[in-house]
């Protein structure tokens, strides 16, 4: 347990290294905290031995460590801050019109980054969670067709699949069917457990041929299992990284696992300092924030960054940009969901 001032020290010091990326003197100090030079030097003396400071080897400066970063992030770092100067620079590059809810997740993602000169990702809803609402299938020829997926009543996908050489006219009509009877309003975990219990007894009563109606229901269904994930300044892990961390942004199976086994359900906000279970992310700083998708549920923008990164900058900007993501996406699908009429 440290005193308040002790405490006060070490969050001034985080503050200006994080700033600077230089070792921190009693002097720089003085002017804030109110005691004398040899009562901060005396204090910094006992950070350091709790390990929680580190002394510079070219000054008699001290420097957060780990643990330092850890317990200011802890004791003293507000989730929920949000610093009014970035508010302009945010709200301006979100001045653009998006075609796809994809294409708002996909700038959002690259303003963190840029602002940020770290690694950002953002997950869509979790698949499970997601719902089927509509399923349409579009014959384009006699040997292809386009399955016409929606879920959540706004996110569509597209699969285009080539027509099985033994199917009759009317078996799309019935393949849309049992889409409608035993998929439709159900959540993608359900569908998953459909597929493999009541779907081969289903078809088994309407296709003498069964094989290949099954690979067709695995095939358009694939695409609701996987996550939508978007990676945004990869690249510059390379500064605060190993290439293992940057070989590992590029696998969004193993991304989305790590990132969704790191938050409770409970949990809103979630910063790990050298914490993460996923060894490519052990040496960093990982910052995490669920942000409302309008109509859908909770989507998670996250930061990847050095420990030593600028904790109070970093936080509200995922906090701005989590907040003005949110109302993109709910004027995206409102205006999806209004009636709207040409004005001549």
């Amino acid at each position: 347990m440290i005193t308040q001032r002790q405490n006060d020290i070490l969050n001034l010091i985080v503050d200006l290294f994080t700033q600077t990326h230089e070792p921190v003197g009693s002097k720089a100090l003085q002017s804030t905290i109110d005691s004398s030079s040899a009562t901060i030097r005396n204090d910094m003396a006992k950070l350091e031995k709790l390990g929680l400071l580190e002394k510079a080897h070219t000054s008699s400066g001290r420097m957060p460590s780990t643990a330092g970063f850890k317990y200011f992030v802890e004791h003293s770092l507000s989730l929920d801050s949000i610093d009014e100067q970035d508010i302009y620079q945010v709200v301006k590059a979100f001045d653009f019109e998006a075609f796809r809810p994809e294409d708002i997740l996909q700038k959002a993602n690259q303003i963190l980054a840029d602002m940020t000169g770290y690694t950002a990702v953002i997950l869509d809803v979790e698949p499970a969670r997601q719902k089927l609402t509509a399923f349409d299938i579009v014959q384009l020829s006699s040997h292809d067709a386009l399955a016409v997926l929606t879920l959540d009543g706004s996110k569509p996908a597209t699969v285009q699949f080539a027509i099985p050489k033994n199917f009759l006219s009317r078996d799309l009509l019935i393949l849309k069917e049992i889409v409608d009877d035993r998929f439709l309003n159900r959540t993608v975990m359900d569908i998953h457990y459909k597929l493999r219990t009541e779907i081969p007894q289903i078809v088994q009563k309407y296709f003498t041929t069964t094989d290949n109606v099954l690979d067709l229901f695995d095939y358009i269904f694939a695409e609701l299992f996987k996550e939508t994930v978007f990676v945004a300044g990869k690249v510059n892990s390379l500064d605060y990284a190993d290439l293992k961390t940057y070989q590992f942004l590029d696998d969004e199976k193993s991304v989305a696992l790590a990132f969704r086994n790191s938050m409770r359900e409970d949990e809103m906000a979630v910063v790990q300092v050298a914490d993460s279970k996923e060894s490519a992310l052990a040496n960093s700083t990982v910052l995490m924030h669920k942000f409302l998708i309008p109509y859908r549920g909770f989507g998670l923008l996250s930061l990847i960054g050095p420990i030593d990164m600028d904790y109070r900058r970093s936080v509200s900007l995922v906090n701005i940009i989590g907040r003005v993501l949110a109302m993109k996406l709910g004027d995206y699908y409102r205006y999806l969901n209004s009636n709207h009429y040409e004005v001549n």
